[in-house]
């Protein structure tokens, strides 16, 4: 795996599943609020800012940006970005920030990812990996540095990771099987997502104690820092869906990442 993917997909989940430490349980119950749809979470804009725990050590942030209207091939698109930046005191870790830049459409609530690329802004290295979507062509063009390594079959709505924001939000609250094909590390993997109207009461930063529905999954992709396998998710049982936490298994163990503040505004 190359150097320019390892950070990509473990941050980018974090800010999109969800994980915590049980407050009060409520199985097998429901909510009244259906989940959203893309109209209604493109209405605003959001800012999410999350904290990455391995154990007590906190191994930096991630913040998800507000999603922005661009053209893209001359047809209208959005896109938006997350950045991520470790903890600098810790010394296995050092002083990193990470870029994530996605460019995407919609169509009657499918995702399509169309232009992915992520900078190592610490290192001035901008551009590292890059995948363009063609989905008349059925190709997915993988670049490292702007220099072609890669030609991958596409064969439908697909995206390098940061659309899992919007997609397990469409779904949280349903009792429902979402597969949703990820193409990194110069491959296609596939994210397996199991949705249920589980209800279980929990204790979050951004919000405190809330509602929140539970759903779990299976990542089958090469991910970085070895993540892949099993995971577990939580997302707010109101009509946003919003994420709180991520809960994966990478190299060092089991890693948190918890939701410590959301802002949505004209």
């Amino acid at each position: 795996m190359s150097a320019s993917t390892k950070a990509v997909f473990l941050f980018i989940l974090m800010g999109l599943l969800g994980s915590s430490q049980v407050a009060i349980a409520e199985k097998n119950t429901t909510s009244d609020s259906p989940p959203p749809d893309m109209t209604t979470l493109l209405a605003k804009k959001e800012v999410l800012e999350f904290s990455v725990h391995y154990g007590f050590m906190t191994l930096g942030t991630v913040t998800i940006n507000a999603v922005r209207d661009t053209t893209y091939n001359d047809e209208p698109a959005h896109t938006f970005t997350t950045v991520s930046k470790s903890n600098p005191s810790i010394p296995f870790m050092g002083r990193q920030e990470r870029h994530y830049l996605s460019i995407f459409k919609t169509k009657d609530n499918a995702l399509y990812g169309l232009n992915f690329w992520t900078d190592n802004v610490n290192k001035d290295e901008f551009n590292d990996s890059r995948y363009v979507y063609d989905y008349e062509a059925g190709f997915v063009y993988v670049f490292e540095f702007e220099e072609p390594t890669d030609t991958l079959a596409l064969h439908g709505p697909a995206d390098s990771g940061p659309l899992l924001f919007f997609l397990t939000r469409l779904y949280a609250g349903l009792d429902k099987q979402v597969d949703y094909p990820i193409y990194i590390s110069n491959e296609e993997g596939n994210v397996q997502m199991d949705f249920t109207s589980t209800i279980e009461r929990r204790n979050i930063p951004a919000f405190g104690n809330v509602d929140t529905f539970y759903s779990s999954g299976n990542a089958d992709v090469d991910g970085p820092f070895g993540f892949s396998g099993n995971y577990k998710a939580w997302h707010k049982a109101d009509d946003l869906r919003v994420p709180l936490e991520a809960h994966v298994r990478v190299w060092v163990g089991n890693v948190r990442v918890r939701l410590q503040s959301f802002e949505r505004y004209d």
